[in-house]
């Protein structure tokens, strides 16, 4: 057999590897929330809604902190969550995001979802589905 003969079938099989991989989609940016949350019904409310949100999103991961659990205390202390409050939520290791032109942090009770006014957030679950949108995320 001759050298010519010997390669044909290694860069047939290169060419057909190339043809499949290139022809595949782009694969979406991971997504991954992390919440931290008080372990209170409101608080907890909260936390069962962003993952309904996230899960409208293909490919993202969500990991629950509590405040209360002392597991999660090197995660608090990452972030420097000092603060008393009763939901934090980070996406991709961040709390702000601008929306419409608008910044906001993840913090406390979304937007007209709160029964305490000094823990009305500046967000609501539509500007959580834009910045998810933002990353990248498919939408299911």
């Amino acid at each position: 057999m001759n050298q010519g003969t010997r390669t044909l079938p290694g860069l047939l099989a290169l060419l057909a590897l190339f043809i499949l991989f290139s022809a595949r989609p782009a694969l979406a940016a991971a997504i991954e929330i992390e919440i931290f949350f008080l372990p209170h019904r409101p608080a907890m409310a909260v936390v069962d809604k962003v993952e309904e949100v996230a899960k409208e999103v293909a490919g993202i991961t969500v990991t629950r902190y509590s405040f209360d659990d002392p597991k999660s205390r090197k995660m608090v202390e990452k972030y420097q969550l000092t603060d008393h409050m009763p939901v934090a939520i980070f996406i991709n290791g961040k709390d702000s995001f601008t929306v419409n032109g608008r910044t906001l942090r993840l913090r406390n009770f979304p937007k007209g979802d709160t029964f305490a006014p000094m823990f009305a957030g500046e967000w609501d679950y539509d500007d959580l589905r834009a910045i998810l949108a933002g990353l990248g995320g498919d939408h299911q």
